[in-house]
This record gives structure tokens, C-alpha cells and sequence, in this order.
């Protein structure tokens, strides 16, 4: 259906109402033609139905979600956080700077709301008040620019914590950032369940660290050569819950005797978000270096001690 649907729909041109042709207009076949050739109009077509949450845009998950509309895959974003505030210094190209400069009370925007009906019924209570333009709406037009040929960006602009489970079930992919544990493993847990992947991704100065969660019914092929092997189900899966709720220490492999330190840098952000409810800053760096030494001690065992991140001096950002 997908491959005879892309050759029934040949390039048009079209006329202005002054009668000039304003040039072709681009189809399915013009701007998917690369990858449909790289793999395959099958493939082509699952990605086009397949449908991706964005929760709180960053740098890495704009990048990520350029790269998929581009790719024809549709997308979603749940992010009340106000706008530009929120994303000021996030290191990504996809909002120009101008954009995201903190000034005055660029950030907000009159919008119209409900009527409110005095007693009388009459409607004398309708007025306007300033809302707050958030980072999801401000993001909406620029992913449509991307790609027009996808369906209008579909935005959330609740809190995190106030959307139901069955909200990220719907989903086939959900790629988050800047969510603590809490959130992190409910959010995963719900997708999972209702069989699609979650992608927890986060960055830190050159670093960067992304925790994947592909549920326990998730299914893959190893490549030998230029040969595909059988499909086969991950061997020792492990749930995202799980992975937050292990020691520091229990996070080695065949190539690492020790945590690698990106991951215990990464944990220490996440278990001092989940002892105070927020994420480390400069202006708690001492508060963010003394919980951390404890989290060492506790979670690292003999294989970690409490300078594994650096001095005291050193962990204070």
C-alpha cells in the first residue's frame, strides 16, 4: 500500500490565484526518496505511522527530534516549563538565540481565556490575563517548519507530574530529559508496558549519558558480517526501576572493574534531585558536594569511595 500510495501521487504544480505557477509542490516520493531507497518503502512507512513524546526539550532531545521529522517520524512534546527561561543556555541550534534571551517580561503573552460569567449570567466577567508562554508551544511552529508535510505538532503543556500514565501509553517512543527518578521510572514504566521504548537523555558540561528502557518483550537481530541473524529477545533484561534502584557498585561489566564515572557523575545529579527535589546548581554547590559524599559512601562499596568524583573542593559546581 505504502510503495503504490508514493507513485500514485506524482509532483503538481500550482497556480496562484493571479493565474502565475508558484512551482511544484514537494510529495512523499520527492523528499522521502533517499531513505526509501536506503530501506525500503516498508520501513518507510512504519516510521511515517510511528508517533514520538518529547518530554523537556534539551539540547540532545531537540537534536534527536530534528533528526526524526526530517526522517518523516511524527512528533509530540510535553514541556509546561516556561519559555525562553527554561532553556537559555540549553546548547542545541534549533531555536535561534535571539529567541531564547531573558528580557523583561518576554515570556509571557496575553492570551484570551474562558469567559467568566458573573452571577447574572450576563458575561460581564470576561477579561484577558497574561499566560505563560512555554517551551512546548514556543517549539510547535519550528518542528512544522521542519517537515510540513507531517500533521501539526501535537503539544502538552501540563506538568510532568500531573499526566497520567495513560498519556505516554499512546506513544511509541518517549525520549525525556531533566526528570528525576520518580518521574523518570513512572513515565518509563507506563510506555514500556504498553509496549513502546523510553529513552532517558541528559548532558553535563562534555558529557552526556542516556539510559534506555525497551521493555521486556523487546525484540532484536544481530548483524554478523552483512548477515542478520535470528530474531531473538534481550537475554537479561532490566526495567528502569530497576537500574535506579542498584548500587553504584553493581554498575560494572566485562569492560569496566569500576563504575565508569560519567554514570556515577549522572547518578549522584539524579540521587541528589530525588533527596531534594531539585537538580544541582551553582548556588547549592556545597549542599550538592556534602550530599554526594554521602551517596558514595553508601552506594559505591568497596569499589567506590567518596573521592572517586573528586574532592570535596572539586564536586562543587
Amino acid at each position: 500500500f505504502w510503495r503504490s500510495s508514493l507513485i500514485s501521487h506524482p509532483t503538481v504544480a500550482t497556480m496562484s490565484n493571479s493565474g502565475a505557477d508558484t512551482g511544484p509542490v514537494r510529495t512523499e516520493s520527492d523528499v522521502y526518496d533517499r531513505q526509501i531507497r536506503l530501506w525500503g518503502a516498508d520501513a518507510q512507512g512504519r516510521l511515517s505511522s510511528a508517533r514520538v513524546l518529547y518530554v523537556n526539550i534539551t539540547g540532545v532531545s531537540s537534536e534527536i527530534l530534528k533528526n526524526l521529522v526530517l526522517a518523516g517520524v511524527r512528533a509530540a512534546i510535553l514541556d509546561g516549563r516556561p519559555f525562553p527561561s527554561a532553556i537559555a543556555t540549553m546548547p542545541s541550534s534549533f531555536l535561534p538565540p535571539t529567541e531564547r534571551v531573558v528580557s523583561g517580561d518576554k515570556g509571557t503573552q496575553p492570551l484570551p481565556q474562558a469567559a467568566e460569567n458573573g452571577e447574572d449570567g450576563s458575561g460581564e466577567g470576561q477579561r484577558k490575563k497574561a499566560r505563560v508562554l512555554t517551551v512546548a508551544r514556543a517549539m510547535q511552529s519550528h518542528v512544522h517548519e521542519l517537515n510540513p508535510l507531517l500533521d501539526e505538532c501535537e503539544i502538552n503543556e501540563m506538568r510532568v507530574e500531573d499526566v497520567p500514565d495513560e498519556y505516554f501509553a499512546k506513544f511509541d517512543i518517549v525520549v525525556a530529559s531533566c526528570l528525576g527518578i520518580a518521574q523518570a521510572t513512572r513515565i518509563s514504566s507506563a510506555t514500556t508496558l504498553a509496549g513502546g521504548k523510553f529513552y532517558l537523555a541528559d548532558t553535563f558540561g562534555l558529557n552526556g549519558c542516556a539510559v534506555v528502557d525497551l521493555g521486556k518483550d523487546h525484540e532484536f537481530r544481530k548483524e554478523q558480517g552483512k548477515k542478520l541473524l535470528d530474531v531473538e529477545k534481550l537475554p537479561n533484561y532490566v526495567c528502569l526501576k530497576d537500574m535506579m534502584n542498584s548500587k553504584l557498585c553493581e554498575a560494572t561489566g566485562r569492560w569496566d572493574k569500576v563504575p565508569p564515572k560519567i554514570w556515577a557523575i549522572y547518578r549522584a545529579f539524579l540521587a541528589y534531585e530525588a533527596e531534594t527535589g531539585h537538580f544541582p546548581c551553582s548556588e547549592k554547590s556545597n549542599d550538592f558536594a556534602e550530599k554526594t559524599k554521602k551517596w558514595l559512601e553508601s552506594s559505591g562499596g568497596e569499589k567506590v569511595g567518596s573521592d572517586y568524583l573528586g574532592t570535596e573542593e572539586e564536586l562543587q559546581i
